[in-house]
């Protein structure tokens, strides 16, 4: 599959364009409002639909997301997804539930923000592929859940009962989640309870890949509306996780607990200038232990660690509209972040027991004034302009704890960057500003350009890891890193017709100071007599640039047949190298076909492919990837109207493929060897039924 993805871009809309340009439909089509099938894949930015979280209900949502146009991620472990958009993961894709931005516990990240939040007690679900979108830091997109569950003003008084429960062979996997939701004229309320179960699985060539993992979540929200113009609301939700496998990492997942509040109030004012007035606050925090009772290094050296996040966040603001054309919504927010994470290790031979800081004792703090206006130009068509102010305060306030041989966490700072690093603590001031225009072109296109600055200061693994053991050798935080800054523009298109949908969009950015995860030194740290790759944090040049394409082709009412392309590369234009973790172009294609009209049914044959992924960054370090194809065939519809199933085959033809943004087994564990690509599962079954009444 060493096909450049350029031709594949090119020819797919040179081909498809004729039919485009000469179909029919009277129907004015808007680019934020378009009307496709239930087939249809988000393909824009906005909030995801009903049917892609509800098809995912029993995943986290980072594994819901995956696979969406210009969204991939990258896996430590079979559930441990960290979202990557446009090339962009990490921090630089910031995930906020209501009003609190969501951080993991885990200094090596086996738990990304996103695996927390599910359809048990994620509400509603936003997905933003640009920088700047939602709040300070996020230069690689964001992600939003809002968890406060909210009828139509007119919704007749009354409650809905559900229920989901789902069955994947591969893991031999679980997963549940009942719920009820519903209210009077004046109250809300939705109170949901999930479960997930799986255990390891076996790839295609017989590779047992560790996969275990116990997942529990719940979410309660209530909203009350004192008068017909104002509303309180409150939701909270709570996670419990494990026995979490994770063979990319040194170290398993024995337990963490994580539990998030929101609360709101809201005004609305009709026939006013000022016309909505909101604020929302709340915390999350995450318990983390592991251990690695079951890795081979426990026959030499016993770890564990106690990690602990710990996040604030409120956002207060006002809608203004001062005429027929204009709306300003104008407010401020506060974040606060707090880590810490505190490892012990035992020498077995001897009973030594040490103990090490990994987070210490860091904070981050932000406060951000922030403005969007939006301006009718015309009769259709639309301007907006997005601004923030960021403040940054961030610290490390045991930075003068004990780290590994004998040196302070701050000694080990300057023994790989230098005496500048001896200072720890730092404010910075930083900001975002974006500027939009869309217009629709007749009745049947509509098109956007976007151009943006975004920037994010360095996020607290970044700047302030202590120097420690992590995946491929050990790692050390840069307290000298300078904010990474970036500049974007993104041109859109949206043609519809009665028989065809396109979405296309390309994307350019280039970044200063962009934050490179690397090797910076090479040592025998722990004795062996083996050199170690000591990775870090520099600040390089960097530039990447994309696309996605969305096509939708209905050719009769019954047979629908949807496609996606994303594509993205990434350069470190300061070495002149490729960037680390770039996911291989990639699509999807389906041919639906509407068996039964009366029950909904709809028949799938269809498929993913990854194209070979060559450009890589040796000192990453990564390695080549070749390309695959899966196939899988799905049914699903109504038996009932209070039921509905989904059966599908995953992995048809029982392929044997590796995920380039999967991480490598870390060290022997069931039939992996250290440094082994990890092989995805081979042939699924999924069930799932879902009912209501």
């Amino acid at each position: 599959m060493n096909v450049r993805p350029q031709v594949i871009l090119g020819l797919a809309l040179v081909c498809l364009w004729p039919a485009l340009a000469t179909a029919e439909d009277d129907t004015p089509t808007h680019i934020a409002d378009l009307t496709v099938t239930a087939s249809a894949v988000d393909w824009q930015d906005g909030e995801v639909s009903e049917g892609r979280t509800r098809r995912y209900s029993g995943w986290n949502l980072a594994e819901a997301l995956d696979g969406l146009p210009g969204v991939w991620a990258v896996r430590r472990s079979a559930s441990g997804a960290e979202p990557v958009i446009r090339g962009l993961g990490w921090e630089r894709v910031r995930t906020t539930l209501g009003a609190v931005p969501l951080y993991g516990a885990c200094p090596g990240r086996m738990d990304p923000p996103a695996t927390y939040l599910s359809a048990a007690n994620a509400g509603q679900i936003s997905l933003f592929r640009q920088g700047g979108g939602a709040g300070p830091g996020g230069t690689g997109g964001a992600i939003h859940a809002d968890p406060d569950f909210e009828r139509p003003a007119d919704a007749a008084p009354g409650l809905t009962v559900f229920g989901d429960v789902g069955y994947e062979s591969a893991r031999n996997g679980t997963a549940f989640l009942v719920g009820a939701e519903g209210g009077s004229d004046r109250l809300d309320t939705r109170a949901t309870l999930g479960g997930r179960q799986t255990y390891d699985y076996e790839a295609p060539d017989g590779t047992g890949v560790p996969s275990e993992m116990t997942n529990l979540s719940t979410g309660l929200s209530l909203g009350w509306r004192p008068t017909d113009t104002s509303r309180l609301w409150t939701a909270g939700s709570y996670v419990r996780e494990d026995d979490v496998d994770f063979p990319a990492m040194p170290m398993d997942n024995i337990e963490t607990d994580f539990w998030a509040l929101n609360a709101g109030w809201r005004a609305d004012y009709a026939g006013r200038t000022l016309r909505q007035a909101r604020i929302t606050a709340g915390f999350s925090g995450v318990n983390h232990f592991m251990d690695n009772s079951r890795k081979s290094t426990r026959a030499r050296m016993k770890n564990e660690t106690n990690a602990e996040t710990r996040t604030t966040g409120v956002v207060a603001d006002v809608l203004l509209v001062p005429g027929d054309r204009t709306e300003i919504r104008t407010g401020v927010d506060a974040t606060g972040l707090k880590r810490d994470a505190l490892r012990s290790r035992q020498v077995v031979a001897t009973g030594q027991t040490f103990w090490d800081r990994l987070w210490p004792d860091a904070r981050q703090t932000t406060l951000s004034p922030f403005a969007r206006l939006t301006r009718a130009l015309g009769e259709t068509t639309r301007l907006s302009l997005d601004g923030r102010l960021d403040l940054y305060a961030s610290e490390a306030r045991a930075a003068d704890a004990a780290s590994l041989g004998g040196l302070t966490v701050r000694e080990q700072y300057v023994r790989f960057y230098g005496d500048e690093a001896a200072e720890t603590d730092r404010d910075e001031t930083l900001g975002s500003l974006a500027l939009k225009l869309e217009r629709p072109f007749g009745e049947r296109t509509s098109a956007h350009v976007r151009v943006g600055y975004s920037s994010r200061a360095a996020g607290v693994t970044e700047r302030y890891y202590a120097f420690g053991p992590a995946p491929g050798g050990f790692q050390i935080g840069n307290p000298t890193l300078q904010a990474e800054k970036k500049w974007e523009g993104e041109a859109g298109l949206v043609r519809s017709c009665e028989r065809m949908t396109l979405v296309a969009n390309l994307w350019y950015a280039g970044l200063t100071d962009f934050i490179l995860p690397t090797v910076v030194a090479r040592m025998d740290v722990n004795g062996d007599g083996n050199p170690d790759n000591i990775k870090g944090f520099l600040n390089v040049d960097a530039a990447l640039y994309g696309g996605e394409l969305g096509l939708e082709y209905r050719a009769t009412p019954r047979w629908v047949l949807p496609l996606t392309l994303s594509y993205v590369r990434g350069r470190n234009t300061t070495d002149d190298r490729n960037l680390p973790e770039m996911p291989p172009l990639t699509g999807t294609l389906d041919v639906r076909w509407l068996a039964h009209e009366g029950t909904r049914t709809w028949l799938t044959a269809g498929c993913y492919a990854a194209w070979d992924q060559d450009k890589i960054d040796p000192l990453f370090p990564e390695d080549t990837t070749p390309g695959y194809v899966i196939y899988h065939l799905r049914a699903e519809g109504a038996l009932s109207e209070n039921l509905s199933v989904l059966a599908e085959v995953d992995n048809l033809f029982d392929r044997l493929y590796t995920d380039h943004l999967t991480r490598e087994a870390l060290t022997a564990t069931a039939s992996l060897t250290p440094g082994q690509e990890i092989p995805m599962p081979g042939r699924s079954l999924i069930l799932r039924a879902r009912w209501s009444f």
